[in-house]
């Protein structure tokens, strides 16, 4: 006896109901307006704390360059966070800024040079990514070219610099407050809200691999 085809089940119904929730209100605030850049950052403890902060701050898309050692994130740091996260990877400074320009953002690479603007005067009510380069060597000639504009983040004691984790959860707070004060909070079109809606569900749901789901 041929017995009938089971019905897929979809994500959502797989999830409780306050799980679902949560999804939407994350999604509501998310931005695609406002991205970041890894260049050549290699020590996966500051790959991951600077994901975990682009996620907690509600940024959906991360674009990397990745160095010579490859791109290792460290997961007992990032507690999960990049699995929210969208991910590009691109093959040099070049290809990262072109996908960019692409989308209408413009590059602010980090660097301290003569030219760079304070943080705070970045035009944070258009898309902006900025760009975090190596921790020993910051961002590549190549990267500072290709970027935009240059910014620094203003200092007042004798230390010159911030570990690269820090000065991107800096960086990225100040673009969020910002861009909330501009009112800029959540900025998807109505279809990408609902296929990140989907997206997310999936991925909420255990053993979803296994289940068909993802």
């Amino acid at each position: 006896m041929n017995r009938p085809a089971a019905t897929a089940l979809e994500p959502r119904e797989l999830l409780l109901e306050r799980r679902i929730e949560r999804i939407e209100r994350v999604v509501a605030a998310r931005s695609r307006s406002l991205s970041i850049v890894l260049e050549g950052i290699h020590d996966p403890h500051n790959l991951a704390a600077i994901l975990r902060t682009a996620e907690g701050l509600g940024l959906q898309d991360v674009h990397v360059v990745e160095a010579a050692s490859g791109f290792r994130p460290n997961a007992a740091v990032t507690q999960g966070a990049d699995k929210w996260l969208t991910l590009h990877r691109h093959a040099d400074a070049r290809a990262a800024t072109q996908a960019l320009h692409d989308t209408g953002h413009a590059v602010y690479a980090s660097l301290c040079s003569g030219d760079a603007v304070p943080l705070h005067e970045i035009p944070f009510e258009r898309k902006i990514a900025l760009v975090f380069g190596n921790e020993h060597d910051g961002v590549t000639s190549a990267m500072a070219e290709a970027a935009d504009a240059r910014f620094h983040i203003p200092m007042a004691g004798f230390t010159q610099s911030f570990n690269v984790s820090v000065a991107a959860a800096i960086a990225l707070w100040a673009a969020v407050d910002a861009r909330r004060r501009l009112g800029l909070t959540g900025d998807l079109a109505p279809e990408d809200r609902q296929r990140l809606t989907s997206d997310f569900c999936a991925r909420a749901v255990k053993q979803a691999k296994r289940l068909g789901l993802r």
